[in-house]
């Protein structure tokens, strides 16, 4: 969404000085770190949700330390942020910015810069960093890099709706660039003190995010301790269960094999008769001479 906000972006410029160098708008950096962040986080949420039906830990133990990596790096942000908040502000003295003005405003190098200060200037309806008379001494008026005779930039007026930066249009261009301007036809207010409002009010929209953020990767490393405890009694119950039920077999396993081990011959294989009392031979062994008292 912020890389959408081309105004939002375009207006961080204002913020850093054009001797810096940058190639693009400070937001514009931010807005691509969101969005890779945001791509990490949603490739850690599909990690994780792989991590759950994995029979190891290696995986959640990856998605745990990357979970607290990013919630690290967002604590860093934050407190650099916090103890430094001119990281990305305006300069440390206003004469910096007033400065900045002065010197690239119009430049043909300095185009975007340029049209930063014009959508300030339209957008916060207001001229110059201090007041107007910024550009009295600037390369813009110094060097004639306008039309002859403005003594402000035309973004410096109030606007006919719809107001556009790109292409300013003055309710009236000749009161306008009056000695002694009138609030109903320029703007008087410099851009410095509303810039850095503007740059508070982005600042603690930023640390709120940061702050939920934070908030939601804590819950997600307590989920994921809570998930790890859970498992582990899962598996454990599911371990005395086939434990159990091994011990079981075990037991009735062992008890067929006693009964089958007894069971090796059938019985009616082989039968001796004992001595009988009521045997013949017993009773009248004169009958047999020759066999035992006996009968197989």
């Amino acid at each position: 969404m912020l890389l959408c906000d081309s105004q939002r972006v375009l207006l961080s410029l204002l913020l850093v000085s054009p001797e810096e160098g940058l190639e693009q708008p400070p937001f514009y950096y931010l807005a691509l770190a969101l969005l890779a962040a945001g791509l990490m986080v949603c490739a850690t949420a599909a990690m994780g949700c792989w991590a759950t039906y994995m029979p190891g830990y290696i995986i959640l133990t990856m998605y745990f330390l990357i979970v607290m990596s990013l919630l690290l790096c967002e604590c860093a942000g934050g407190v650099i942020a916090a103890v430094w908040p001119r990281c990305l502000g305006l300069q440390n003295a206003r004469g910096g910015a007033v400065g900045a003005l002065q010197a690239y405003y119009a430049l043909p190098d300095y185009e975007q810069f340029t049209a930063a200060v014009d959508l300030a200037q339209t957008q916060l309806e207001c001229c110059g960093m201090s007041d107007g008379h910024n550009y009295d001494m600037s390369a813009w008026q110094l060097r004639r890099l306008g039309p002859r005779g403005l003594a402000v930039p035309p973004s410096c007026c109030v606007q006919r709706p719809p107001a556009s930066h790109l292409s300013p249009a003055p309710a009236n261009h000749s009161r306008c660039q009056e000695v002694q301007p009138e609030p109903t036809y320029r703007h008087i207010q410099g851009c410095l003190t509303i810039l850095e409002d503007w740059y508070q009010e982005q600042y603690l929209f930023f640390m709120l995010a940061l702050f939920i953020a934070a908030l939601i990767k804590f819950g997600i490393l307590l989920s994921t301790v809570f998930s790890c405890i859970r498992i582990k009694k899962r598996r454990r119950n599911i371990h005395a269960y086939v434990m159990k039920a091994v011990d079981n077999s075990t037991n009735q396993n062992i008890y067929e094999s006693k009964i089958s081990a007894m069971h090796e011959e059938p019985i009616t294989a082989r039968y001796i008769q004992p001595n009988n009392f009521y045997s013949p031979r017993v009773r009248n062994p004169r009958i047999f001479h020759s066999k035992p008292n006996e009968m197989i």
